[in-house]
């Protein structure tokens, strides 16, 4: 696959203290397998800590290796009947996959909160809300 319309590439997961950070971490790896790494301890509205864990591809192969993941896994299907609402006026594509069954190795979107939080920044020249539409439709109509 060659170079795809994408800047980069952010997954986001949140750590409960209920949860161990090392499993959390495996799941983010299944779905998101490169990029630069970021880790922030925050505190819960009761003094509990929570890691915000955070994942960026901006390097155009592991962008496509992320994306090919994704297709082989049939996540771009699942979200193609709603790319319009998925995608923001500042032309990222969001979505979330199940951290449990990333955990296990499984891709699944989100049903609940417990997930990893995808955001995808779509090239679109010019830059404004019908190119990126178009752009994003391009995008997913190729792994169909």
């Amino acid at each position: 696959m060659a170079n795809l319309p994408i800047h980069w590439i952010m997954a986001r997961a949140y750590c409960a203290a209920t949860e161990e950070e090392d499993r959390v971490v495996r799941a983010l790896d299944t779905v998101c397998p490169a990029g630069e790494n970021r880790r922030d301890v925050l505190e819960g509205q009761y003094g509990n800590p929570i890691v915000h864990l955070m994942r960026r591809i901006e390097d155009s192969k592991d962008i496509v290796h992320a994306w090919e993941i994704w297709e082989d896994a049939g996540l771009i299907d699942s979200i193609r009947p709603q790319v319009d609402s998925r995608t923001d006026e500042e032309g990222i594509l969001h979505f979330r996959i199940d951290k449990q069954r990333a955990f296990e190795g499984t891709f699944a979107l989100a049903k609940d909160e417990d997930s990893i939080d995808i955001q995808v920044k779509i090239k679109a020249y010019p830059a404004r809300e019908e190119a990126i539409r178009r752009v994003v439709h391009d995008l997913v109509a190729e792994a169909a």
